[in-house]
């Protein structure tokens, strides 16, 4: 099994972080191919390989979307519904912050303050 650039304690100090934005209900720091390195999930751990994986393999149909238009790779999706939105934030080819926000949440704010997070986690990465 390869090693990943982020340590136990590295990442779970990203998962505080993240946790600490306004309006985040549940997050984990994913792998690119979908484990988790670290997580939050208040309602138990019963989702939260799946919601991994998933959000890793949407990020890659974006890339690969946005590779057959000619259009650089995304750095954020969103995945909205009526009572949440999740984000899906790049954190270099590594990693991604994948995030569950309340739907009262200020949304543009929680998108900044989680790419701010991504651009914190790839320069230490």
């Amino acid at each position: 099994m390869s090693r990943h650039p982020f340590m136990e304690e590295s990442a779970q100090r990203h998962i505080d972080e993240v946790r600490s934005v306004v309006g985040v209900a549940a997050c984990a720091l994913v792998s690119s191919d979908g484990r988790i390195l670290g997580k939050h999930f208040p309602e138990g751990d019963l989702t939260s390989s799946l919601f991994a994986a998933m959000c890793a393999t949407i990020l890659a149909s974006a890339e690969a979307a946005c590779g057959s238009v000619d259009v650089e790779r995304p750095f954020l999706v969103a995945v909205a519904s009526a009572d949440a939105t999740i984000l899906i934030v790049s954190v270099g080819e590594a990693a991604l912050i994948a995030a569950v926000i309340d739907k009262s949440a200020d949304l543009p704010t929680v998108q900044r303050q989680l790419l701010d997070i991504a651009v914190g986690i790839g320069e230490v990465a």
